[in-house]
């Protein structure tokens, strides 16, 4: 029963991908649907909350100021609707974490007992039993020790990805230039890199949504450890903000950003003077060419 409605989520996730937001392109949404499947599968709702709290408002989010995006992003049409290989990117980790913990955590204790207590150990995260503090002590720890580490790499990545996201939809739309990270100075909005206010806060928002999301799951399961689900949040929040940073350093260093004088926009990745542009229109602002947005 949960398999199937596993696929009809997935399903569903996958049209309104497509069809509805338009936030995704086929093969994006083909993409999707594959770590839609493999991550609402798993027998914890945890796991389908943190997704969804990641999709859904970021999918929203890429077209909340379209026609301000168009003015100062070449290409934003495009960019707007991901492929294939930015949803892999994205989630590729987190879907890496959601299988282990199903192998290693929530099939090995269905497995080795079916009491109850067994499944709320691993259901509720930290189990009470469990013992940071002297882990030789703890019976059960490798298992305990997995759902702790895959639990809280999984919803790091994730508000990893959302601050991130947050930050760059949200911060493009803060009126002024913000500042390049590395060095503090003005920049075109769209900068890769850049940073500002209003960005900075969205991160550690996008990040807090998504630990609050797994809080939530944990506390709706029936888990009494309030200060289990504050980690989550708190592990939320800080990811969020240290991810999005993390990504506008490697952006002001390792990506390149061009401005186009004549269009007054900024402009994709790599791209190059058309039959009709001068290269003295693209204006290098900061980074070298050696990643794009993808990686």
């Amino acid at each position: 029963m949960h398999v199937l409605a596993a696929a009809a989520l997935t399903a569903l996730l996958a049209y309104y991908s497509y069809a509805r937001s338009r936030s995704l392109t086929l093969v994006g949404s083909a993409a999707a649907a594959l770590v839609g499947m493999a991550t609402f599968s798993h027998p914890s709702p945890l796991f389908t909350a943190v997704l969804l709290a990641f999709f859904l408002p970021s999918s929203r989010l890429t077209r909340l100021g379209a026609r301000r995006k168009r003015r100062i992003e070449e290409g934003y049409e495009k960019a707007a609707r991901r492929n294939a290989v930015q949803v892999l990117s994205n989630a590729a980790t987190g879907t890496a974490a959601c299988a282990l913990h199903h192998l290693l955590v929530a099939s090995s204790s269905s497995s080795s007992s079916t009491s109850t207590a067994s499944t709320a150990d691993w259901a509720c995260w930290v189990p009470p039993h469990y013992s940071l503090a002297a882990p030789a002590a703890t019976s059960g720890t490798p298992t305990a020790t997995w759902n702790l580490v895959l639990v809280a790499a999984y919803v790091a990545h994730y508000a990893c990805c959302s601050g991130d996201t947050w930050a760059s939809e949200l911060g493009v739309l803060a009126r002024g230039q913000p500042r390049l990270l590395t060095t503090l100075r003005r920049v075109p909005p769209g900068t890769n890199g850049a940073v500002s206010m209003v960005g900075t806060a969205a991160s550690l928002a996008g990040g807090a949504v998504i630990g609050a999301a797994a809080a939530a799951a944990l506390l709706l399961s029936g888990c009494p450890d309030r200060a289990a689900a504050l980690a989550l949040v708190a592990i939320g929040a800080a990811s969020g903000l240290v991810g999005s940073l993390i990504d506008s350093l490697l952006g002001a260093t390792l990506q390149r950003t061009r401005y186009n004088k004549r269009t007054k926009r900024v402009t994709p990745d790599f791209r190059r003077p058309k039959p009709d542009e001068s290269p003295a229109d693209l204006v290098v602002v900061a980074g070298l060419e050696v990643l794009d947005n993808h990686q």
